[in-house]
């Protein structure tokens, strides 16, 4: 939640500087700070999408596991633990996605400032 509140802080400061009229030294400190956060939040994404894929991976082996026990051994109540930790894992896992999709988006939505500050035309 701490990410997400700081990069949308950081999408509002960096469109309202985008859209100030800024010297060529103004413009250059703005586009090395935005350069920066940019690495920043890159670094993020790619931690969280490693971590992502850990419990997804870790949740299906866990799936796979407690279906597979339930169908050869027809083992309901003792499996109860697996079937727990198998739950929560997915719901950790469903949790890891919706943090990665909106890191992924707002990161995505990012780089036209980016271009912007390096006078590229999209």
């Amino acid at each position: 939640m701490v990410m997400e509140k700081k990069i949308k802080e950081y999408e509002k400061f960096i469109e309202k500087a985008t859209r100030e009229k800024l010297s060529e030294k103004e413009k250059a400190n703005l586009a090395k700070y935005h350069s920066e956060m940019m690495e920043s939040f890159q670094h993020e994404r790619i931690i969280h999408l490693i971590v992502m894929l850990f419990f997804t991976l870790i949740s299906v082996i866990f799936l796979f596991i407690a279906a597979w026990t339930t169908v050869s051994y027809k083992l309901h109540y003792e499996m109860l633990p697996l079937y727990v930790l198998t739950i929560l894992l997915i719901i950790l896992t469903g949790f890891y996605v919706k943090h990665y999709y909106f890191l992924e988006n707002h990161i995505q939505g990012l780089y036209k400032y980016t271009a912007k500050l390096n006078d590229i035309k999209e």
